[in-house]
């Protein structure tokens, strides 16, 4: 009871900042009504519509997600991420419930998704320290850190089952922006940050803590 009135006061007084750039990090997220283009002879997606492409523009899906239709306008799939953009010839999104990031390929009229590895994630953003939920100490949910530079990125990475819809970073005392992709955030001085539910701590939505020095 006393950890469920902790964060409630922390979710009532530490708003979280948003930043609207997403430093060490190139690629846009595709704007609504915004056209895609998939190629079924190269596996290839682009920003650009070019010759044998099939093409689908987005629009408002479902809550927090979009939806993409077809050239008769019609749905064609979703992808069931809040942040979705090319990389290449790849159509990436990533999931904020998941904490991780999806290649998308088409086939057959059906979206298909792989998760991306750690190593595919890092070349992502290549300037950001992951840390993966099975680090935390599963006596005290914790973490520590060393700050090693002036602003240090972080991508928290979820390789357990858990999910993680509504979970936000906030901090008392450490200075830090947070972005669309909820498991990213930039550290710019020492101090404890949580990772927690806006619904609240409880055993199926615990809290989860990083030790910055």
């Amino acid at each position: 009871m006393k950890r469920l009135f902790i964060s409630v006061f922390l979710f009532m007084f530490l708003a979280p900042v948003f930043a609207s750039e997403i430093p060490g990090f190139k690629y846009k997220d595709i704007g609504l009504k915004s056209k895609i283009s998939y190629n079924p002879s190269t596996n290839k997606w682009s920003n650009h519509i070019n010759k044998g492409d099939i093409y689908f523009t987005k629009t408002k899906g479902f809550g927090k997600y979009f939806d993409y239709l077809d050239s008769n306008k019609s749905f064609a799939f979703s992808t069931d991420c809040e942040y979705e953009f090319i990389a290449g010839d790849f159509f990436i999104g990533y999931s904020n419930k998941d904490l991780k990031f999806y290649s998308f390929s088409y086939h057959g009229g059906e979206l298909i998704k792989r998760e991306l590895s750690q190593d595919e994630m890092q070349a992502l953003l290549p300037e950001y320290k992951v840390i993966k939920i099975s680090e935390f100490s599963p006596n005290t949910n914790s973490v520590k850190i060393k700050k090693d530079s002036i602003n240090l990125k972080v991508l928290l990475v979820n390789d357990t089952n858990r999910n993680f819809d509504g979970y936000i970073f906030t901090s008392g005392n450490a200075d830090i922006e947070t972005y669309p992709m909820s498991g990213l955030l930039k550290i710019s001085s020492p101090g404890m940050i949580q990772f927690s539910s806006t619904l609240g701590t409880s055993s199926e939505n615990p809290w989860y803590i990083i030790l910055v020095r």
